[in-house]
């Protein structure tokens, strides 16, 4: 990923977002929160939606102009650069349940043997499930007799017997199954405490089981921007992008309720910017940092209309969209946009999570204090590991 300069003028510069698609179905990530489905929004509230989808380091940049008061250590670097991303999950997702055709009626063997949707299967038989590829190829082998799936739901993990039937010229068991996700969405900052940067502002969900994805393994990729679908009422827009390289620029380590996490392969270079505790955050003006064309990340007039720290971990504040530019061009928050820096004072208070469908012009964001506690976490534990 080339590296997004700052400096003391241009801190409002940078942000990009993300859109994202699981196996082969389009999410929208940026519901105004959500990769794949958002959380139910609070009673009377409006429908939202996602609006998405570097090394490893422990000093500030040699420029950063570190004062004493940064030496708490709750200055991260904002970023808001689109990025891509590759996700495989641990075990093969049941995204929904079917009948098959037979000869003697409709039979569905998963729901028999008492699987539902958002189950992962982690082995067939003793032989652990790498991918969908691998759980037909074990439904194949096994000719109509009994298939023991080792299965995971929730904290609990258990065996279940499925017994695969004839149908349309296959075996099979009557699960739709997804293994993987990918898509775009926005970086929201780098930790140069811990050398792990944060994106989305929301977890990469399944958009059938709504549950979000437990990662295996992944990677944040570069992509190109290539159009805008400009949402309206009832219609959210999207940013429109693609894969631009094969190349890695890291390594992802977690994808949660409060966003992606991971490590880059180069180190992002910038001014470190503090984070502003929760209970600090005030309705007013704030500028919201989004990339919507390949000219690069560009700061947003925007407004905090409602902040509540307390009601929900991750929607805590509404922020509607004021800047005549970002309106024309996009209608307000588009998919895509989840993860995008929101500054008020010049400090990084929180990011674009989701999109009210019936108003593309206001949306949810999560507190950027609440995404760094989990990077520190999340980088705590890296440093365990390798420990």
């Amino acid at each position: 990923m080339r590296p997004i300069p700052w400096n003391k003028k241009s801190i409002l510069s940078a942000v990009r977002t993300f859109s994202l698609c699981i196996g082969t179905t389009a999410v929208t990530m940026l519901t105004a929160s959500g990769f794949l489905n958002p959380q139910p929004p609070e009673n009377n509230s409006p429908d939202v939606l996602e609006a998405s989808v570097f090394n490893n380091g422990k000093s500030f940049p040699a420029n950063s102009g570190k004062t004493e008061m940064e030496n708490t250590g709750n200055y991260v670097i904002p970023l808001g650069s689109t990025f891509g991303i590759k996700l495989f999950t641990d075990g093969v997702i049941v995204a929904s349940l079917s009948d098959i055709y037979t000869e003697r009626g409709l039979a569905c063997p998963a729901a028999q043997a008492g699987l539902k949707p958002g189950d992962y299967l982690l082995e067939a038989n003793g032989v652990p499930l790498k991918n969908n590829a691998a759980l037909a190829k074990a439904i194949g082998k096994t000719q109509g007799e009994p298939l023991l799936l080792k299965v995971r739901r929730g904290e609990e993990v258990f065996e279940a017997s499925v017994t695969p039937v004839y149908g349309d010229g296959a075996f099979k068991t009557g699960m739709w199954v997804r293994d993987s996700a990918a898509g775009i969405g926005t970086l929201t900052f780098f930790d140069p405490e811990n050398g792990v940067f944060a994106g989305l502002g929301h977890g990469i969900c399944d958009m059938d089981t709504s549950g979000v994805m437990t990662l295996k393994s992944g990677e944040p990729a570069e992509i190109t921007l290539c159009g805008i679908k400009k949402g309206t009422e009832n219609e959210p827009g999207q940013l429109k992008g693609y894969f631009s390289s094969e190349e890695s620029l890291g390594t992802l380590l977690a994808n949660n309720d409060t966003g992606v996490y991971g490590t880059f392969l180069q180190e992002p270079t910038g001014t470190p910017v503090e984070v502003l505790p929760k209970e600090a955050v005030e309705k007013g003006p704030v500028q919201v940092i989004a990339s919507i064309d390949e000219s690069g990340p560009q700061p947003y007039e925007a407004e905090i209309v409602k902040t509540s720290a307390l009601e929900q971990h991750t929607k805590n504040l509404i922020l509607k969209i004021t800047d005549p530019r970002l309106l024309e061009a996009t209608g307000g928050i588009v998919q895509g946009m989840s993860g995008a820096p929101i500054l008020q004072d010049g400090k990084l208070c929180g990011a674009v999570t989701h999109v009210f469908t019936e108003d593309p012009t206001s949306g949810y964001g999560i507190f950027a204090q609440t995404m760094l506690e989990q990077c520190r976490q999340i980088g705590q534990q890296e440093d365990d590991k390798a420990a």
